[in-house]
């Protein structure tokens, strides 16, 4: 049985829908009422229905307004409208909205049944639908598990973890190995490399967890599963390339104990004052011996470092359009917003608001 859900400020009409004699003839069962819309979202938030009657002029929330909240909240589900004849420009707006169908009040009998065995054979056909797509779903899943790459993709992993170049020859190599195993077919080629580039970032957020707040692209990869194979080829290599780039801009490489708990003291405390002095006592060194040591292993001076550090961080604050110039510099511990600006432009070669024009527009 399909579950319906009956939406109506007026009882009298509920009930009236509830005494229609033929609700199991067309496979449907009235499974929950709500008196508006506000109380049938926090309903279908809890429990699941197949079928939303719901008038379209109620208090608080009428039907549009319903509908809308449910297409914002991504529920998926049929819906039919009651109105009257006066509110036939509302069912008009439903249906451009996407309501399944509008039944006039009072609702006939035969009326409400062609409806219902309509809605019931959208339904099957939803349903056959989705069976198919999880049947070729489990059929795709079967044959990329037998030609998963799981010994490259740990040596691609390792290789990144080391900022080692080493990784894109990997890469390649587990490229061209499924491109021959799977006969070409970008579409699984595609599936897989994503599994993978998927599994290289879970593997950098396991090891660095601050790093999303610097690099947002960790989430952003997209490879064209449908597009040539050359194309496919070219956008996992260029996402390997950045991983590698990303280890090395934060000297995230280095084996040096001392080097990367440095590095990572000034990562995971970004917004705090990161002076020498204050991350020497951490490591517990002199801060000459970790200066000298820092500019030793890495070739930057241990501001410099922090600078940089700073700047990529400032990079991802402009990205989501909270933050005004002089709320990041507070942020990033800058007591002057001009002396802010001046080291991202230095660092980047815009000044923060052309940065957020050019890169970030949508703000």
């Amino acid at each position: 049985m399909y579950k319906v859900l009956l939406v109506d400020d007026d009882k009298t009409a509920r009930y009236i829908l509830k005494r229609f004699g033929k609700w199991k003839t067309y496979g449907f069962a009235i499974a929950g009422e709500a008196g508006d819309g506000k109380e049938a979202l926090k309903m279908l938030a809890n429990e699941s229905f197949d079928l939303v009657i719901t008038d379209i002029k109620m208090p608080g929330m009428d039907g549009i307004e319903f509908l809308n909240e449910l297409k914002w909240a991504h529920i998926d589900i049929c819906m039919i409208f009651l109105s009257t004849h006066s509110d036939f420009k509302y069912a008009k707006q439903a249906i451009r909205l996407g309501v399944f169908d509008y039944v006039t009040k009072p609702v006939d009998d035969a009326v409400l049944g062609e409806v219902l065995e309509r809605v019931k054979h959208c339904l099957q056909e939803k349903e056959n639908t989705r069976r198919k797509i999880q049947a070729e779903q489990r059929l795709i899943e079967e044959s990329l598990a037998i030609h998963y790459p799981v010994n490259q993709e740990k040596e691609i992993i390792a290789y990144i973890l080391a900022g080692n170049a080493a990784a894109l020859v990997s890469a390649e190599a587990a490229f061209n190995d499924l491109a021959a195993m799977l006969g070409r077919d970008s579409l699984k080629v595609g599936q897989l490399l994503e599994i993978i580039l998927a599994n290289v970032n879970a593997e950098l957020v396991k090891q660095f967890p601050w790093l999303p707040s610097f690099e947002s692209m960790l989430c952003q990869d997209q490879i064209g599963r449908n597009d040539a194979l050359a194309s496919i080829k070219d956008s996992f290599l260029t996402c390997i390339s950045l991983r590698i780039k990303i280890i090395r801009k934060y000297e995230l490489h280095h084996t040096d104990s001392v080097i990367r708990r440095t590095c990572q003291y000034v990562m995971e405390h970004i917004e705090e004052n990161n002076t020498l002095e204050v991350v020497a006592q951490e490591v517990q060194l002199h801060k000459d011996y970790l200066s000298k040591m820092f500019k030793q292993k890495t070739g930057l001076h241990f501001i410099n470092y922090v600078t940089r550090a700073k700047m990529e961080h400032a990079k991802q604050l402009l990205g989501t359009g909270k933050y005004k110039n002089y709320e990041i510099s507070e942020k990033l511990g800058y007591s002057s917003p001009d002396y802010f600006c001046r080291l991202f432009k230095n660092y980047t070669g815009h000044t923060p608001l052309e940065y957020r024009k050019v890169f970030f527009s949508v703000f």
